[in-house]
């Protein structure tokens, strides 16, 4: 099985120039199955690189040596039977793994793709002792509700036992209270422990008794201009079928309290689309925000990362051939990018991305024989940088970073960023930076770092760079956060270019635990005094929070 061509899933493939090209998507069990490959045939231990050496060490524990064979693994690594999650546990014991190494990275691409096939592997157990959560939930929704630190562990146990366990929690409030937390923690974590409150959070978004307190949740949010996490929350909107949830969305797209609600509702609307839960009523609505979007006369352009979560949607809505070729030709004349990924379904055209796509695959030491598991890690990297879907994109990098090539990716994008034509397009260096957020180490560090301080690039570009540092391995001095500060803070066209700017340098200050120092920058700025506001909300974030956040 190879890689799939469609609209992710279940779209019309189109043809012609009249209709959007399709977008690029390979059925998570093929890439849940390359992962577990490519650990084992890049094991120091030759035994175990061969299939029928790995099946009598994966069997030597009695509760997984029923029925599996050589053949049994061959068919999991080549995605023709989806793995479960147990399987996956046992893969990372055999492999000398961390725990959830492969799973965690496998459910989030699994979640976002959906289907019954990944509603099956969601809910199956990973093999882990039976733990009684009746008795355990009332000391978790303790330490949920009086401000204890939580693991990853505990609310994957709690959310487990809520959604797939007949757990029931009563009242409401309690059910809001934390999920609530939950939000808080996910917002301001990373890596293993983001996606393990990823995953909480989406089995709360898509349970019945849950789901309208998680869409609450969400909803209140996004109507808070100075939040910190309205694009995630916005855009968690997506895993729910709920009315609530998709008029949420659409008061979002319609009356947006930020660009950032905005663009989180994009984002959620390209899936709830995918998925059909909107009414055809709001489909009318959700055409005539694109239409205006990407063709109305606003003063300021949108942000880039706007324009491309619009342009997707016009891959799923239901225009005519004229009206989607009428968008496209007025919208390219401001927005370039929209006539890229309508013709192709990608941030690029093909033979530029086969080019960038093989110069970061040639530096990754692949030693792989089979051309499609080539194929897969091909497709893997094109789509961390040109998918035109971010989601897409992010999940592609936590993929690539769980893999055995993560290092050499990481330095193979950095080594994108020296390219002149790279950092001067926003289109290409932005998703080269996000991807850096999941795949930067130290090493990476000094070359995004001199991004943001470097003159004449598109501010998305540098704005890209300021987000991804709060990320990367690694501290800054702070004569570095002054320079940034001074050099930015003051450097936006209109107030809602500053906000922009101002949240952006926010976040970054935050998430390199630079709080303390943005605030005595800010008092010293008068000009800057609207980052004071924006920061309000990390300031205020509890320090149980922010320690289970990185448990």
């Amino acid at each position: 099985m190879g890689e799939a061509r469609a609209g992710e899933g279940d779209d019309v493939v189109r043809t012609a120039t009249a209709r959007p090209a399709v977008i690029r998507w390979t059925p998570w069990p093929v890439r849940a199955g390359w992962l577990l490959r490519a650990h084992r045939l890049r094991h120091s231990d030759s035994e175990l690189r061969r299939l029928p050496g790995f099946a009598r060490a994966y069997c030597k524990d009695p509760r997984h040596a029923g029925g599996i064979s050589p053949s049994s693994l061959s068919r999991w690594e080549n995605g023709l039977v989806p793995v479960t999650a147990g399987c996956i546990r046992r893969y990372e014991d055999v492999l000398g793994l961390a725990p959830h190494r492969l799973l965690l990275p496998i459910q989030t691409i699994a979640r976002h793709e959906g289907g019954p096939a990944a509603a099956a592997f969601l809910r199956g157990g990973d093999g882990a002792p039976d733990t009684d959560w009746d008795r355990r939930i009332d000391s978790l929704l303790d330490q949920v509700l009086d401000g204890g630190v939580l693991t990853g562990a505990d609310w994957d146990g709690l959310t487990r036992w809520a959604a797939y366990g007949g757990g029931r929690v009563f009242p409401g409030r309690i059910r809001q209270a934390v999920v609530h937390r939950l939000l808080e923690e996910t917002l301001v974590s990373d890596g293993n422990s983001w996606m393990r409150r990823f995953e909480a959070l989406s089995r709360l978004m898509a349970d019945p008794l849950w789901g309208p307190e998680a869409i609450a949740v969400c909803a209140g949010v996004a109507e808070q201009s100075e939040h910190a996490g309205s694009i995630e929350a916005v855009c968690a909107l997506d895993g729910s079928p709920h009315p609530d949830a998709g008029r949420t969305v659409l008061r979002q797209l319609t009356d947006p309290t930020t660009a950032d609600s905005l663009y989180g509702a994009l984002l959620a609307a390209a899936r709830k689309t995918r998925k059909r839960h909107f009414t055809t009523e709001q489909t009318r609505t959700l055409v005539d925000v694109v239409d205006g979007l990407l063709t109305g006369g606003a003063r300021m352009p949108h942000p880039l990362c706007t324009v491309e979560a619009a342009a997707v949607l016009l891959h799923r809505l239901p225009l005519s051939a004229a009206h989607t070729a009428r968008l496209t030709a007025t919208a390219a004349d401001r927005y370039p990018v929209v006539r890229t990924v309508v013709a192709y379904g990608s941030l690029a055209d093909p033979a530029t991305a086969s080019i960038i796509t093989g110069r970061v695959v040639a530096q990754l030491g692949d030693d792989e024989a089979r051309p499609q598991a080539a194929a897969v890690l091909s497709g893997i990297v094109d789509d961390l940088l040109h998918h035109p879907v971010a989601d897409v994109r992010l999940y592609a990098a936590m993929l690539l970073n769980a893999s055995p090539y993560g290092s050499q990716a990481a330095t193979a994008l950095a080594a994108e960023l020296r390219h002149s034509a790279t950092v001067r397009s926003e289109a290409r260096a932005v998703p080269v930076l996000h991807a850096l957020r999941v795949l930067g180490e130290p090493g990476q560090r000094c070359v995004v770092a001199d991004l943001t301080l470097a003159g004449g690039l598109p501010q998305g570009v540098v704005l890209a760079a300021v987000h991804a540092l709060g990320h990367i391995g690694g501290r800054s001095p702070e004569t570095y956060w002054r320079a940034v500060f001074h050099q930015h803070a003051r450097a936006a066209a209109d107030a809602t270019e500053q906000h922009r700017v101002l949240k952006r340098l926010v976040y970054g200050f935050a998430m390199a635990d630079e709080l303390d120092l943005l605030t005595a920058l800010v008092e010293d700025q008068v000009e800057a005094a609207p980052a004071q506001h924006l920061s309000g909300w990390w300031s205020g974030l509890a320090r149980h929070v922010r320690d289970s956040a990185r448990s």
